[in-house]
């Protein structure tokens, strides 16, 4: 193996080993399994790690020459473009990223960061006005008590396509809305009627607490919420199975 060669396998093992970490940590704690299928950027992760890929093994063969005074400088400022182009697919993947589950009428939706609607965010309670910086949060939902906002909100659902849940002014704690959510969870054997059977009692016997579900509405793939009603309709996870 020539030393070019082996220089480029060495970087592109450290670059993969870097996007590695990155990966781990969208997957972690800003995407949760299944929630990077849900929000659909599973394409723009495959799409940031193969050009990752393909500009280390470009800068790698475009910059070895050991006997080139200037190796060491070059080598750096690769590795700083390569790790600033990183930084900012970071930062894109971050900014997208769902940071609420919001419990609606029947049903829990999916909110992104950049689905937020903060015209009226300093009314909302203290607890709301700052998502997460890690995994989403659960939060309940309420109708506004004012006549005239509760009517504008729903013009804008429906003329706009903008959910009263993407509106943090509305949220309230997820215990608020318990009552609501056990009298509207459904019974399980429903998600044979969408989906595969098996896969249905694959899952069912992975998680044998759940005893009901709610749906879970998203922006690529909606998903199903699995709750435990005898334990206060404790989450027990969200599943891969389509709800309707």
């Amino acid at each position: 193996m020539s030393d070019k060669l082996k220089f480029s396998v060495m970087y592109l093992a450290i670059a993969t080993v870097v996007l590695l970490v990155a990966v781990t940590v969208f997957y972690s704690l800003w995407y949760p399994h299944p929630l990077l299928l849900a929000t659909g950027t599973q394409k723009l992760l495959q799409t940031i790690a193969l050009v990752n890929i393909g500009l280390a093994v470009g800068l790698a063969l475009m910059i070895f020459r050991k006997t080139k005074p200037d190796f060491i400088k070059d080598m750096v400022i690769s590795a700083l473009v390569q790790l600033i182009f990183l930084m900012i697919s970071i930062y894109g993947v971050y900014q997208i990223r769902p940071i609420w589950i919001a419990y609606n009428v029947d049903r829990f939706e999916l909110v992104l960061h950049t689905d937020l609607v903060t015209t009226k965010i300093n009314d909302a309670d203290n607890r709301f006005k700052k998502p997460s910086y890690l995994s989403p949060q659960y939060v309940g939902v309420e109708l506004s008590a004012d006549n005239e906002e509760r009517n504008s909100n729903m013009f804008d659902e429906v003329l706009h396509g903008i959910s009263i849940a993407q509106r943090p002014e509305r949220y309230i704690p997820i215990e608020q809305v318990s009552t609501q959510i056990k009298e509207r969870a459904q019974d399980l054997v429903l998600l044979e009627k969408y989906n595969n059977k098996n896969d249905v009692q694959f899952l069912l016997k992975k998680y044998p607490q759940a005893d009901s579900f709610v749906p879970l509405q998203a922006k690529a793939v909606n998903m199903t919420v699995l709750l435990n009603k005898s334990e206060d309709n404790q989450v027990v996870a969200i599943v891969d199975l389509r709800p309707w």
